[in-house]
């Protein structure tokens, strides 16, 4: 296979991918070609590796650093970084034609299709082969990674004679000659076991040492030139769990479980219920990102999140950045709050980390780190200076918080665990500000800007506007009686609390000029406008963004920018954004889109669902990239949709693209579901009967009325039809 083929199958492996939260398959040939891509993961399995290995000259990492003007030194600062374990491929088959076994090196491949059923999360394939004795046989196989039991793989594999009398015999195997990149192997195989139509394999891995065991169950049947194998793989803590899981559905069948599964999948397209009535490509794209950002969600520990890949390839080791608290938060808490939760508990769980992480640098109060897995340490790489500069994570977690609350009245949350979240990141900011005497403003100098062509700077109007309401709103829950335990647990005085209040009131924060543009950061301005030449290497000296910065303030602070400011900043900030980033073609369709903006909106939509697809950042190969989508999902709700959950209601002004012809989301306002469905003409939204209380929606200037469970009303121009 020629070398772009065999860059090629890496995209496709990611492409295909499958997970269920849980685990996540790569979707390569069971074959196991020597050119095959495989991948198979286990949330929450960080190990160590070395760091030499695991990230030097990789692609996601080429983001050149400032000298270190501040701060601790961090050369020498890890030995190690995690990542989580590439273990042994469980769906691989040793295919014998007439006795000899076929390799997809030596056999010539007719035809190869692949197909991803994104109605049911299942990967199809057929391929067609011809040996070195010229006989052909068909192949049809099929797998998914089941909804409904997070512990199994299924798997169907299916062989025809094409023509031929030759004896077909299949049998399935785990593949354990896999590694990391830069064959970095991170699992020992401490017992293999095969009795009859059982393989066990058991695994040791990570630092403490941990133990996994993976269990293949089949049952094989025949007819004249056919063989049929179904393939059923637990992957469990113990191998008599794995075993007995196996065992289970090895009993109930190959069908039984696709139904369950493909259940937890429609549930789960009702529960979304986002569709755009778009060109067929956009669809497409959408569709695959709303489905990978459902398989991304590990729906029952509290100890993980989602990772910025997901579980679909080893693209920044897998850590946990502020995309997801961020970008793919709102996604989650709208579609399913309950398990939205979970992404806060896990922040909370690592509390302390971060408490470390901020003392390390000679600061208080909680800085969250910039990448970060299982333990809540920065595992950022440490030739990289970010995590001392990209510090807006801290607030970022913050207002996942503050969401949290607001959108599912869920005030005790703040009691339990949100209210410290709060106190201790504004402890961090209050601790990071510096005082100018000359200006009499509190400042936030040396940061590394979301954009990350600007590595160092002063006073980034993004990461400033989120530490200064950070601070505002610790304030006011410090005033909150209820609230006064966590005061006690954390140490934390009312002058402390007034304190942030003052720093708030005092701290520098870019303001929209005389024609409404908002610097980026103190400087921002002289810098040279000739953009031509610029990338990661060489960019610090123009005015060039990899992706929206001042326009990320959009979505959080939209009441508070006029229409007119949002469309000066879209007009000045689109031209200098070189889209070097995933977020970049859906944040810019996000800012269009809540700017009113909206043909323009929909034009970097339509392109940005296309990012995997098509491959329009270069990295496929090592990952789906699920905050974009996140973020495209924005763009329809907030922004087409006019989605406003603030003032204790909800508001929709809709605005439907000219190209589109309709489009519906759903969203959960105090777990009170409702399917919202958008024409040029009409707006209908309807509420779910089984809510449990009525929704107070207010639809573009027309008053708000309570919509009762099971209720459904239609709008047309702001009145009731």
């Amino acid at each position: 296979m020629e070398t772009s083929s065999r860059e090629l199958e890496g995209r496709l492996a990611t492409i295909f991918a499958l997970a269920n939260g849980r685990i996540g398959i790569r979707g390569t040939h069971e074959e196991m070609p020597t050119w095959a891509s495989p991948g198979f993961y286990v949330a929450g399995t960080y190990s160590p590796g070395p760091r030499e290995k695991l990230v030097e000259l990789h692609p996601e990492y080429h983001i050149l650093a400032h000298p270190l003007r501040a701060g601790p030194d961090r050369r020498n600062r890890y030995n190690e970084l995690v990542t989580m374990p590439n273990f042994p491929y469980p769906l691989c088959v040793r295919l014998s034609v007439g006795g000899r076994t076929i390799s997809l090196d030596e056999a010539a491949i007719l035809s190869c299709e692949r197909v991803l059923r994104m109605d049911q999360a299942r990967l199809c394939r057929r391929l067609v082969l011809r040996d070195r004795e010229g006989r052909r046989t068909v192949v049809d196989s099929e797998r998914f990674a089941d909804w409904a039991d997070t512990r199994l793989l299924v798997w169907r594999y299916e062989a025809a004679a094409d023509g031929h009398d030759a004896d077909i015999s299949v049998l399935p195997f785990f593949e354990c000659n896999v590694s990391n990149a830069f064959g970095c192997r991170m699992f020992e195989v401490e017992r293999r076991q095969s009795d009859g139509r059982l393989n066990v394999l058991c695994l040791r891995y990570g630092r403490p040492r941990r133990t996994m065991a993976m269990a293949q169950a089949w049952t094989v049947t025949r007819s004249r030139r056919r063989i049929r194998m179904d393939v059923f793989v637990a992957v469990c803590d113990t191998a008599d769990e794995a075993v007995a899981v196996a065992g289970r559905a090895l009993e109930a069948g190959y069908d039984s479980r696709l139904r369950s599964h493909c259940l937890v999948v429609e549930q789960a397209a009702r529960r979304v219920g986002s569709e755009v009535g778009c060109g067929f490509l956009a669809r497409q794209g959408f569709r695959f990102g709303i489905q990978h950002l459902e398989m991304a969600l590990c729906r029952d520990r509290t100890d993980v999140s989602v990772p910025i890949k997901g579980l679909t390839g080893e693209g920044y080791r897998f850590m946990v950045f502020w995309d997801t608290d961020f970008h793919m938060f709102p996604y989650y808490l709208l579609t399913n709050p309950r398990q939205a939760r979970n992404l806060l508990l896990y922040r909370h769980g690592i509390l302390d980390a971060a408490r470390r992480n901020a003392g390390k640098s000679g600061y208080r109060g909680a800085q969250v780190p910039w990448e970060t897995g299982l333990t809540g340490d920065e595992e950022t790489a440490p030739w990289l200076n970010l995590p001392e500069r990209e510090i807006h994570i801290s607030a970022d977690v913050a207002m996942a918080v503050k969401r949290y609350v607001d959108w599912t009245g869920d005030t005790a949350f703040l009691l339990s665990h949100g209210a410290e979240i709060a106190f201790e990141t504004a402890r961090f900011y209050a601790s990071r500000v510096e005082w100018n005497p000359r200006l009499r403003e509190w400042e936030i100098r040396g940061v590394g800007c979301p954009d990350q062509y600007h590595t160092w700077a002063d006073n980034n109007a993004f990461i400033n506007r989120m530490a200064r309401w950070n601070l505002e709103w610790a304030a006011r829950l410090a005033r909150m009686p209820a609230l006064r335990p966590v005061l006690l647990r954390i140490g934390m005085t009312a002058s402390e609390a007034r304190r942030f209040a003052s720093i708030a009131k005092a701290l520098r924060t870019p303001s929209p000029g005389r024609d409404g543009v908002i610097e980026e950061f103190d400087g921002f301005f002289r810098l040279s406008p000739d953009i031509r030449g610029v990338s990661e290497f060489y960019c610090a000296h123009a005015q060039a963004v990899k992706q929206p910065d001042v326009l990320a303030l959009y979505l959080p602070f939209r009441r508070e920018l006029s229409r007119r400011t949002m469309q000066a900043n879209f007009r000045f900030y689109e031209p200098r954004t070189l889209h070097g980033s995933s977020l970049s073609l859906p944040g810019m369709a996000l800012a269009a889109a809540l700017a009113g903006l909206v043909d323009r909106a929909a034009d970097y939509f339509e392109r940005g669902t296309r990012t995997d697809l098509d491959d329009l950042a270069g990295n496929t190969r090592l990952g789906v990239h699920l905050a974009g989508y996140a973020v495209l999902w924005s763009a329809l709700v907030f922004g087409f949709g006019g989605l406003d959950l603030a003032g204790g209601g909800v508001r929709l002004a809709p605005a439907l693209p000219q190209t589109w012809s309709h489009a519906s989301f759903s969203f959960n306002w105090r777990h009170n579901r409702a399917l919202v469905r958008l024409a040029h003409d009409e707006i209908e939204i309807a509420a779910d009967d089984s809510n449990p209380g009525s929704i107070p929606v207010s639809i573009g200037g027309a008053g708000r009325v309570a919509l009762a469970p099971g209720e459904s009303r239609r709008y047309a121009l702001g009145r009731k039809v």
